[in-house]
């Protein structure tokens, strides 16, 4: 199974220092393209939230016009600058009828993996919190399907990065979720979004991940005094199960025409001509 992740897509119909930066609608129609022209198309696509700067409708309208072609595989989840009950309302075709009071977390069973999208974000707030709500759904939903293979989806990752002023206006109570996930093996991935950034770690059995943006990057600077957001090339992720475990991977969207490249085709063939005669890998 093939998972796509994009996030923090930041639809913007204003003027702002970060649109200056970045063209928001242009970089996500590019990576929409991209993703689209995939010779192993993904099953899924997971927008993990952030997908508008405001939540306003205007917004979500031109974030649902890009995203059209990807709608019959899409999974939404909002993010701390989406704005819930537009965010409700704007993907009401997509969203299942039974999402709980308060936040918009909900279950796809359709895929060999078991998706599990997890809502923390807090109205009129940009941090987050994994309340005793939201643990009792998760711990609930999990221990429903013990044996499937889940990877949860969320927009705040439940761990420090080094990078301290977004972790420090991240999530609340994330011991809460790392517990709670820890309980639960079948966890075998947890992708988040918020940060701007490919990051990695392991919690319990899980693959922890954050995705960069379709939008600009954070600059990695660990240093807690500094902080800047950069005009590094739009990227995605690509999560692929195999049937035991995942492996993500991550991919940047640039001009064609200004990436070089060497062919490899040839030596990929030889490669795989010895894989199958049996022969060693000699150096030439």
């Amino acid at each position: 199974m093939l998972i796509a992740q994009v996030t923090d897509c930041h639809i913007r119909d204003r003027d702002t220092s970060f649109g200056r930066l970045v063209d928001t609608t242009e970089t996500l129609r590019r990576v929409v393209d991209h993703l689209l022209g995939l010779d192993s198309a993904p099953d899924v696509v997971l927008a993990t939230g952030d997908l508008t700067d405001d939540g306003t409708p205007a917004q979500y309208a031109t974030l649902r016009d890009i995203l059209a072609p990807l709608d019959d595989r899409l999974v939404p989840l909002p993010g701390n600058h989406d704005e819930e009950p537009a965010f409700r309302l704007a993907f009401a075709d997509l969203l299942p009828d039974d999402l709980p009071d308060g936040h918009c977390s909900y279950v796809v069973d359709d895929h060999p993996i078991r998706l599990v999208g997890l809502d923390t974000t807090l109205p009129g707030r940009h941090d987050g919190r994994f309340d005793t709500e939201r643990e009792a759904w998760l711990d609930g939903v999990l221990a429903a399907e013990p044996d499937r293979p889940t990877a949860i989806f969320t927009h705040f990752p439940p761990f420090e990065t080094g990078l301290r002023f977004m972790d420090l206006a991240g999530l609340l109570d994330a011991d809460r979720l790392r517990a709670t996930i820890e309980r639960h093996p079948q966890v075998r991935l947890l992708t988040c979004g918020h940060l701007h950034r490919p990051i990695q770690t392991a919690i319990g059995a899980a693959l922890a991940t954050t995705c960069p943006s379709t939008g600009n990057q954070l600059g990695l600077d660990l240093d807690s005094d500094r902080a800047g957001a950069v005009d590094e090339p739009p990227a995605y992720q690509l999560h692929r199960w195999d049937g035991e475990r995942f492996a993500t991977h991550t991919g940047t969207v640039r001009d064609p025409a200004a990436v070089r490249t060497v062919d490899l085709s040839s030596y990929a063939a030889e490669v795989r001509r010895r894989h199958a005669a049996g022969e060693p890998f000699t150096k030439a």
